[in-house]
């Protein structure tokens, strides 16, 4: 370490996890497994229809939409790895045959931006461990989160920044109490 320079962690992030499924009733089963691990669901976004991509059509079906959980809990950005590592296994353990029944996207949002966990590399994604990429899906500028290009289409949604400015709102007052820290 070089005198004189300070290196601190970050400030925490919200966890969140987007649960892809084909019904509600199963995505919702997954959301009380996600809390049984990572604590309490603080805030759940309305179920999202998936209809602007036939990715996942093959493996889990038509008619796919998603949920997405914010935890009340802050999440150590570090520990984004162990929460994709933990989602791939929750998949893995709810799959039948060759073929998963959910996609499991965990991610943090932070006051800057919001990362999602990938195990997909492509040249926008850093490289975390463990064969876990982050994505940089939305940065916050002139009081909003903006897509990028790669943004997916349901995150770059008015729908889906405008719950991120809400959890960002909350992170602001818990900050102002002394409350938003591990």
């Amino acid at each position: 370490m070089r005198p004189g320079l300070n290196y601190q962690e970050p400030e925490p992030g919200a966890l969140l996890v987007s649960v892809l499924a084909r019904n509600e009733e199963l995505a919702l089963g997954i959301g009380e497994r996600l809390a049984a691990e990572f604590g309490p669901i603080d805030l759940c976004s309305f179920w999202l229809s998936f209809a602007h991509s036939h990715y996942y059509e093959a493996e889990m079906g038509s008619s796919l939409g998603r949920y997405i959980f914010f935890f009340a809990e802050p999440l150590a950005r570090q520990l984004l790895v162990e929460a994709k590592l933990f989602s791939d296994q929750l998949e893995a353990e709810f799959s039948r045959g060759q073929g998963r029944r959910v996609n499991l996207d965990p991610g943090y949002l932070a006051l800057e931006h919001l990362i999602l966990a990938s195990t997909k590399a492509v040249p926008h994604r850093p490289y975390l461990g463990k064969g876990i990429y982050a994505d940089l899906t939305l940065v916050y500028e002139c009081g909003q989160y903006i897509p990028l290009r790669w943004s997916y289409p349901d995150y770059a949604s008015d729908y889906v920044r405008a719950l991120c400015g809400e959890v960002r709102n909350k992170i602001l007052r818990m900050r102002k109490q002394g409350v938003w820290r591990l």
